[in-house]
């Protein structure tokens, strides 16, 4: 080293006056519109630093870095830190150090850890992304970038993906609450902003219109944003409590509720029952995921199980052998769901059999 300070990305942006965003966006031609001004900014700060952004792989061809990154949209998420516990187990065998970053849900943010990723050099990335655009990390690609994409599939992404078939979770659900006696039935949902909740509730209304019991408008419940962090810090919890008065306030009459993933749905039980309504008497509630936690609450939540470790550990698996070489063709890897029943549906009227 001789030491001289390496320009990066953050000096660009603080000398540019502009997010690191907007540089990653100048430098990485993203198609995201950004003003003349701007960029001309952008590539005259770059300019004057002499700045070089530094590439995918420059790390793997000199033998000098084992870092991986790994992007979730949560940290303190159950689901996701049980992805993170199959990833590290995976990782830490084959002698790779990942780093693991958080999103908080905020799509800037996203794009401002892939460029600080990029510029660290690591040997790949694993990234539950919360953009549906697959531009940027093709050309990420085209760098010789090994990206693997886990959970949140993008339609059209050309490289490894390792995710769930959230379609058949939808109609799993869907098939257990109406042989349990449900016939009006809520799905409560965070905006339909991810290729999982689409899906889901996909397969969802499919399975209920082919067990005759169509899905009403009425018993839609979604909140209109992502939510914010509240008392206890974990905003999917907080954004449950505020589906489950949204609920209530609807007037629905629904028997049951499906909710899209379980730290919510629990958010949904303990708003529902400091309200007076009971669950499962009341209202059963299901949720999807299968986190720990949902096994040791009162009631313990009826799900569907993600395999959310073993999701890690195979993405974990798929970008070791994409940056050693060893893989060929990509792989496109769906787990398949599994019902898990416990305590919060109740069965109520003339239970059906399959």
């Amino acid at each position: 080293m001789n030491g001289k300070k390496r320009i990066t990305i953050s000096d660009v942006a603080r000398k540019a006056g502009v997010s690191i965003a907007t540089v990653s966006r100048v430098m990485n031609g993203a198609d995201y519109p950004v003003n003349d001004n701007l960029r001309k900014a952008v590539l005259e700060a770059a300019e004057a630093l002499h700045y070089a952004p530094n590439l995918f792989g420059r790390s793997l061809k000199s033998g000098k870095s084992s870092d991986v990154g790994v992007i979730v949209p949560s940290l303190v998420n159950p689901f996701f830190s049980e992805v993170i516990s199959g990833m590290e187990r995976r990782f830490r065998a084959e002698g790779y150090n990942p780093i693991f970053c958080s999103s908080g849900h905020e799509p800037e943010k996203e794009l401002e850890l892939i460029a600080l990723m990029r510029e660290k050099c690591v040997e790949g990335l694993l990234i539950s992304t919360i953009h549906a655009d697959s531009g940027l990390l093709h050309r990420l690609m085209d760098e010789d970038a090994s990206i693997v994409l886990f959970d949140q599939p993008i339609p059209g992404f050309r490289g490894d993906s390792v995710s769930f078939d959230f379609v058949r979770a939808g109609r799993i659900a869907a098939q257990y609450l109406v042989r349990m006696g449900h016939r009006e039935i809520a799905f409560l949902c965070a905006p339909f902003n991810r290729f999982s909740r689409r899906a889901i509730f996909r397969g969802f209304r499919e399975s209920l219109a082919e067990q005759g019991a169509p899905f009403r408008r009425k018993n839609l419940v979604v909140s209109p944003d992502e939510g914010k962090m509240g008392e206890t810090g974990i905003r999917e919890f907080e954004n449950g409590r505020r589906l489950a008065k949204m609920f209530l306030a609807s007037g629905s009459g629904a028997t049951a509720a499906a909710v899209f993933n379980d730290i919510t749905a629990l958010g949904v039980v303990r708003e529902l029952l400091q309200n007076g309504v009971r669950v499962p008497d009341d209202v059963s509630v299901m949720g999807f995921d299968n986190i720990g936690f949902s096994a040791m609450t009162t009631p313990a939540l009826t799900t569907i199980n993600h395999l959310s470790f073993r999701m890690g550990a195979l993405a974990a698996d798929v970008l070791v052998d994409r940056i050693r070489g060893k893989a060929g063709a990509p792989v496109d890897i769906l787990l398949k769901p599994e019902l898990v029943e416990r305590d919060s549906v109740k069965s109520v009227g003339e239970k059906r059999e399959n």
